[in-house]
């Protein structure tokens, strides 16, 4: 080897360099040769010692096993290839598995399940390339280092258990279906002029993600015993309207009362089902209402009949005429609760069970009717039919001694336009009106506040125009015959005079 023939080849230099008078003046030529034979052959000792170190090194850094010291959940894997330590594990982990147990807690209630059905296993793969890798990882001296430190600390490598997530979902949902109860609501209905409260119900909610999180972190106990048991995270939650918030509610805020013809029954019908669905209404302070949210669409399925409504300034029949009566009654009552409107459109004509100006239109999917409770209370809202009345009272607790008035003036009467029509079927004198018309409106109305008998606001709710409609008069252009005309002028100088009513 290269080794040996250098270290021949320096002892035949010394040697040579001996023979040729060379060395320390004063000193032995034999004593020379001695103390330099030692050296070298101190050399070639530390030069033998170096090569078995190399080869020692070469055999532990290119080894296709797992190095000694290795362990895997404490179970030795050293000097096993990673085909032979993967069997290994399995086939000494997965029997733990078999017999694994999982229990849910919550309460006196618990559900158990085996480890199998949700796949639970451990993620051999990863472990066994972790064990491969180690002292494989940085430059000759850092491999080396940690190799050699393995006889000294033995690295463990710990398992992790994976899990079908889809399986755990499903068994989480179906214990949650047992366990969720949604909150009550407290209830308030008003019946022969009392208030009667029914107390709210706590609600409970399984925390999904957090027992996901629970069951991982209780599944690591695998390696040291295959039953464990999670302590199910349930949550109460809270109503949105409890007793001690209704029980605020026991003075009259405002009402309002419109008529209508009993005798129209379709119409009498739909006014009604409006009113039952917006009785007992509770709105909470800052809550919105929308008319159309609370009353629903006005369909034949919910009972709704046709009857007259408003269609582009003309009365024409349509399902659910009458609505509009129960939302403009309940916009007055409002008004004088003095509740805030977020939303509120006007007829297209005057109403005739409403002031001017203090109507409110509604139709489903289109235009709504919307108010917010700006009391820090909650509202309740009675609205009912009786005879031929809707009547809708808003109750709730009064701070300050405020009454409401509202006030529409008519600021100016738009005269209806006169169109005249001509027929030629139509004897010329006669004449016909075609469409009566009417007359438009420009309307303001007002909120006028009292305090103990004082006005201490007014304030502008809305200025509403409400277009006029021609109307169209038509007048005969036919002439009669001559010998008619004289016969009807004979006969009106021969009959007596009379007046007409």
């Amino acid at each position: 080897m290269m080794y040996i023939s250098n270290i021949g080849f320096y002892k035949e230099y010394i040697l040579i360099k001996h023979k040729r008078g060379g060395g320390t003046l004063g000193i032995d030529k034999k004593d020379k040769v001695k103390k330099t034979n030692a050296r070298i052959g101190l050399i070639i000792v530390l030069l033998s010692f170096l090569l078995s170190t190399t080869a020692i090194a070469f055999f532990l850094l290119y080894r296709d096993t797992i190095y000694d010291g290795v362990t895997i959940e404490n179970l030795d894997v050293g000097g096993l290839s990673i085909t032979e330590a993967q069997k290994k594990i399995r086939n000494h982990f997965d029997k733990l598995l078999e017999d694994g147990k999982i229990h849910f807690v919550y309460g006196d209630k618990v559900w158990h399940i085996n480890s199998v059905d949700i796949g639970v296993t451990y993620d051999y793969i990863s472990a066994v390339n972790k064990a491969y890798s180690i002292g494989r990882e940085g430059n000759y001296f850092e491999r080396l280092q940690e190799i050699l430190s393995l006889y000294k600390m033995p690295h463990n490598i710990i398992l992790k258990p994976i899990y079908d997530h889809k399986k755990v979902d499903s068994v989480i949902y179906n214990i949650q279906n047992v366990i969720d109860k949604p909150p009550k609501d407290a209830t308030i209905r008003r019946k022969n002029g009392k208030f009667f409260i029914k107390d709210e119900e706590i609600g409970l909610v399984l925390n999904m993600d957090k027992t996901k999180l629970l069951l991982a972190e209780e599944l690591n106990k695998y390696r040291v015993q295959n039953e464990i048991t999670v302590e199910l995270p349930v949550e109460t939650v809270s109503p949105r309207i409890t007793s001690e918030s209704l029980s605020t509610i026991h003075e009259l805020l405002g009402e309002y009362v419109t008529k209508f013809n009993a005798g129209n029954i379709s119409r009498t019908e739909n006014i009604r089902l409006a009113a039952k669905a917006i009785n007992g209404t509770v709105l909470m302070p800052k809550e919105t209402f929308s008319f159309n949210d609370i009353v629903g669409p006005r369909t034949r399925e919910r009972g709704y009949k046709p009857a007259k409504v408003i269609f582009k300034g003309e009365l024409v029949e349509g399902l659910g005429g009458g609505v509009c009566q129960a939302s403009s009654t309940l916009y007055n009552a409002v008004l004088l609760s003095n509740l805030d409107i977020i939303e509120r459109y006007k007829h297209t004509i005057p109403s005739t069970y409403v002031p001017k100006g203090r109507d409110a239109t509604v139709s489903y999917g289109v235009l709504d009717f919307k108010f917010e409770n700006s009391y820090a209370n909650p509202i309740y809202i009675e609205s009912y039919v009786r005879k031929n009345l809707i009547i809708v009272k808003i109750y709730g607790h009064k701070i300050y001694n405020k009454t409401v008035k509202i006030v529409s003036k008519v600021n100016e009467v738009v005269k209806r336009p006169i169109e005249i029509r001509y027929d030629n079927n139509l004897l010329e004198g006669q004449e016909r009106i075609e469409q009566k018309g009417r007359d438009g409106y420009k309307v303001t109305t007002y909120k006028i506040i009292y305090e103990n008998g004082k006005v201490i606001e007014r304030k502008q709710i809305s200025k509403d125009y409400y277009k006029p409609q021609k109307q169209i008069i038509v007048k005969g252009t036919k002439k009669l015959p001559v010998s008619n005309q004289e016969k009807i002028k004979s006969e009106e100088e021969s009959s007596p005079s009379s007046e007409n009513y």
